[in-house]
């Protein structure tokens, strides 16, 4: 073995220990990058050279550098987060409509049910009371401005979630766009010898933000790139991929691909949050306020239309006619029956509270307020609740039904929520291992950099003990 073969084996380690160096400096410098996986430099023995004394070892070669990575932990906190973002979103959504119904408070529907019911007890006392009159006026105005409220508030909601689906269906498709062009990218570059680390580590960051929206599964290829699953459907596979819409299906927010806009695809991720509060949640609030509401209406009315109001002197009574109405453009915008947003005072009694009837046809004066009292005991007697068909679901008092309602509302929020808690818990847990493998640990790269250093140094020093033995000869031969 030459000398020559000593120094081309000492260039080796330092070269090998000169591209360690930069590895570990890119590491430290990426610490706090979002996506970024620490990195190695892959080297190996070089083939020994073969002497007649023996084999003696040549130095090292690099291999290339390599991402710290594990598919298993990344596909564990896929799952994780999906389900998790999922859950906050819906959670969030159901949180806004438990807040729009204002339960329980002393400004909220069932304090404006409490004190209509009271205002006609009131009149029911004192039928001939101007003021007792106005009250019932008032307080009938407070709750349909109430039920108005919250169906609009939620109607509101409801378009912002369609707004914010369209727009998640959007970014769905330009990830998967982006994921096409960099499994391109990824490929050609790793088929001729060169490593891709950067390319992956955008790529990951994708997936993780593709799976965080659709709950999506990724299929690594051996050729480098990756395909993307979900729940049957390729959306990425190679360079080809499907696009997604957003398609309403009988009456129902749904997403499908975009090449077939009649078949439904189950979704998970914040995509199925969102779908789940747009097509289930916010619509069943929506039918059972409207179901509120023409209960309320019917019931009134049906007593109300039966009474007479008095005028003049000596008094002289007029059939009376609905308490309740229906605003008619609202109406025919929205349901054909009575609907929360549509619910207003009758016009005559909105025009004048001496519409107002607090006795029924058989009265013979003024001073009979039977039909008051009979207004009044709807507080807590059952009446028929019905859905946009006219089918019959609940019969109960209009107090206790929109109780049910705040409450159902309220439970299944604090369920979703109490699963999101736990889908986050899992998520976080999830990204600490994966970060226990792929993330980077500045103390343990300054340890490494001190050994790069210092195999650099001996590397160094042994070109230097060649160089002597080398001065040493050339001082014999003179």
């Amino acid at each position: 073995m030459s000398l020559g073969s000593v120094l081309n084996t000492a260039r080796s380690g330092m070269l090998a220990s000169q591209r360690a160096v930069e590895v570990t400096a890119n590491n430290i410098a990426n610490a706090s990058t979002p996506g970024y996986s620490r990195q190695r430099v892959e080297q190996s023995t070089m083939i020994p050279e073969r002497y007649a004394q023996g084999e003696f070892g040549a130095g090292v070669v690099i291999e290339g550098s390599t991402r710290a990575r594990d598919v298993y932990l990344d596909a564990a906190f896929r799952r994780a987060s999906g389900d998790a973002a999922g859950g906050n979103i819906r959670s969030n959504m159901l949180g806004r409509m438990e807040a729009l119904l204002d339960e329980p408070s002393d400004t909220g529907l069932s304090a404006a049910l409490d004190t209509f019911y009271n205002a006609w007890s009131d009149f029911a006392a004192r039928p001939t009371s101007a003021s007792a009159q106005t009250a019932v006026q008032q307080a009938g105005a407070a709750v349909a401005e109430q039920l108005n409220r919250a169906g609009n508030q939620l109607a509101s909601l409801a378009g912002e979630v369609r707004t914010k689906f369209d727009g998640v269906v959007t970014e769905v498709n330009d990830i998967t766009a982006s994921i096409v062009e960099l499994n391109r990218s990824i490929v050609a570059l790793e088929s001729d010898g060169h490593s891709a680390n950067a390319l992956r580590d955008a790529r990951d960051v994708k997936l993780d933000r593709l799976s965080e929206l659709t709950g999506a599964e990724v299929i690594e290829r051996d050729s480098g790139s990756v395909g993307v699953l979900v729940n049957g459907l390729m959306l990425v596979d190679g360079v080809d991929r499907r696009e997604i819409a957003a398609t309403t299906i009988n009456g129902a927010l749904e997403v499908t691909r975009a090449d077939l806009p009649n078949r439904p695809l189950q979704v998970g991720g914040e995509l199925g949050g969102i779908r789940l509060a747009s097509s289930g949640d916010i619509p069943r609030m929506q039918a059972e306020l409207d179901s509120l509401a023409r209960g309320l209406v019917e019931s009134v009315n049906a007593i109300h239309r039966t009474g007479v109001t008095w005028s003049g002197t000596p008094p002289v009574s007029a059939n009376a006619g609905d308490f309740f109405a229906s605003d008619p453009l609202v109406a025919a915008e929205l349901d054909p029956l009575r609907t929360a947003r549509g619910i207003r005072l009758d016009s005559a009694v909105a025009a004048n509270a001496s519409a107002i009837a607090a006795s029924p046809a058989t009265a013979t004066g003024p001073g009979d307020s039977s039909l008051a009292l009979q207004l009044s005991q709807l507080r807590d007697r059952p009446v028929p609740f019905t859905d946009s068909t006219g089918a019959t679901i609940a019969t109960e008092s209009a107090g206790d039904f929109f109780r049910r309602i705040a409450t159902d509302t309220a439970f299944l929020a604090r369920s979703v929520g109490d699963r999101a808690e736990v889908d986050g818990a899992l998520t976080n847990q999830a990204d600490t291992r994966r970060q226990e493998v792929s993330g980077v640990s500045v103390d343990e790269e300054l340890v490494r950099l001190i050994k790069f250093q210092q195999a650099y140094a001996a590397a160094a020093r042994m070109i230097q003990t060649v160089d002597q033995m080398s001065q040493t000869l050339l001082d014999i031969r003179r």
